[in-house]
């Protein structure tokens, strides 16, 4: 019987004693920089990002001190879109406040070059992918 118990003893010690192997690596040294739409992922359906590629891709940018510039270009205008925001990141959320609307994310992935997160809106998971390469 001290056997079964040691070996059970030993089971539950060994798996809540588990490494935090559950999802990828976070690294927030990678997030500061520019991130190019790629697709959004919407009920286990890719969408292709459409953005205006002949004339450069939208972005956004994470910059130091939780500033946050996301840039539109519509129509290959010389002066794109650009409004500011804020963020802040730990290595499970990425929180964003563009124009008083405020998202908190899921980070899926986040290295030197992709970046995925997850919201739920009206219910159903998105997610977005980014890359850092135009």
């Amino acid at each position: 019987m001290k056997k079964v118990l040691s070996l059970g003893f030993a089971l539950v010690c060994l798996a809540s004693c588990s490494s935090d192997d559950d999802g990828p690596a976070v690294s927030l040294d990678n997030l500061q920089k520019r991130w190019y739409n790629v697709s959004t992922i919407v009920g286990g359906q890719t969408i292709p990002y459409d953005g205006n590629e002949s004339c450069g891709k939208d972005y956004m940018e994470f910059q130091a001190a939780g500033v946050l510039k996301e840039v539109d270009v519509y129509d290959c205008q010389e002066d794109p879109d650009t409004t500011m925001g804020t963020y802040t990141a730990s290595e499970t959320t990425l929180t964003t406040v563009l124009e008083g609307e405020t998202i908190t994310y899921t980070i899926k992935e986040l290295n030197a070059s992709s970046l995925r997160v997850a919201t739920t809106f009206n219910g159903a998971e998105i997610t977005y992918v980014y890359t850092s390469t135009p």
